[in-house]
């Protein structure tokens, strides 16, 4: 993680692959465990070409795909973010360019391959690396943690069995037209789409204290943006501490593709940081510090970079914190991870066995 500061601005540079071997590091007891990094070719990812003209003669384009006249009228929101970005352009491009010189072959996709996962529950209490498997695949289970491969829809049975977090990650399945399309080709490829009404019947508040921070990730609709803040974080007990936008970067230093008039599908996401109503904001303001955040994405869809490197300097113990993703598809150390998908991402296959120095 590094820090760019440039005109009273700060932008945080993350490395996926980076960032989770450094908590994977921090874990292992001994000098002889065996650490596992990410394959270097999921981060390699390449610039869209331009895209192709749409085909006019399609008579069900201007029904499915319309677009209200002023999202083409000259947007303000574009020049602005495209100004927040200029005057660190840049040392991103420095930064990626010394990282990402080499390039790499290609990967099987086999993330998409289809699996089904039963449901069940897990955990590694160690100080190392175990593995369990499923369908004839093997899964990489992190030091310190624990995990149910439950759909979220049963969390009040979970109950019981959680804890007060003192963080708490949700990348939300929101409802979007680009997930309907995927599961028209592939069910393997798109994850099970949740309503607004739905997501705001989790039980978050009982999940956090008053001194926790929870981590909403969130696509770029107007509609999902006003839910977390009408809806979702009054039913929650929650307010605001922090918006910002996490832009994505190829490896060759460019945008991953143009920022668009609203509508269209950006090169950010955005990401909502909330605390619990009674917390004094004057203890975690440094949040607000950070303007905006930048990296790789990987190159599976939705595979978020942790973000607990950062965040943990605002927990009440930055060391021994409780941490709890909700929709989780991987597993971090000092996390309890709930998901229906919740190891997919921690397939053997994906990774490299590591010397650790």
């Amino acid at each position: 993680m590094k820090k760019i500061k440039m005109k009273n601005r700060l932008c945080l540079y993350l490395s996926h692959s980076e960032l989770m071997e450094n908590l994977h590091h921090e874990h292992l007891q001994t000098s002889d465990s065996q650490l596992y990094t990410y394959r270097p070719e999921l981060f390699d990812f390449k610039s869209k070409t331009l895209e192709q003209p749409a085909d006019k003669s399609d008579p069900t384009r201007s029904n499915k795909r319309k677009r209200k006249a002023r999202e083409f009228v000259k947007n303000e929101e574009i020049s602005k973010v495209n100004a927040e970005l200029e005057p660190f352009l840049k040392e991103i491009q420095r930064i990626i360019c010394s990282t990402h010189c080499v390039s790499l072959e290609s990967i099987s996709r086999l993330w998409e391959e289809p699996t089904e996962f039963p449901q069940f529950r897990g955990a590694n209490s160690t100080s190392q690396f175990q593995t369990t498997a499923f369908n004839h695949n093997t899964y990489l289970i992190p030091p310190k943690c624990k995990f149910y491969n439950y759909n979220v829809n049963l969390l009040p049975e979970l109950l019981p069995e959680l804890e007060k977090y003192d963080i708490v990650i949700m990348d939300m399945p929101w409802r979007n037209k680009y997930i309907k399309r995927l599961k028209k080709v592939n069910q393997s490829m798109a994850y099970q789409m949740l309503s607004n009404d739905s997501l705001n019947e989790i039980p978050l508040q009982q999940m956090v204290h008053k001194h926790s921070l929870v981590v909403l990730w969130c696509t770029n609709s107007l509609q999902h943006q006003r839910a977390i803040m009408d809806n979702f974080l009054p039913s929650w007990n929650l307010k605001l501490v922090h918006c910002l936008k996490w832009f994505k970067f190829s490896t060759q230093g460019e945008l991953i593709s143009p920022v668009k008039t609203e509508g269209y599908k950006q090169p950010y996401e955005t990401i909502y940081i909330a605390c619990h109503q009674d917390r004094n904001m004057e203890e975690i303001k440094g949040l607000q510090d950070v303007d905006f955040i930048a990296s790789i994405p990987s190159i599976i869809h939705s595979h978020k970079p942790p973000l607990i490197n950062w965040l943990r300097e605002y927990l009440n113990d930055p060391q021994d914190f409780k941490g709890l993703e909700i929709f989780a598809r991987y597993l971090q150390p000092q996390f309890t991870s709930i998901g229906l998908e919740v190891i997919k991402l921690m397939d053997k296959r994906l990774y490299n066995a590591a010397t650790r120095i």
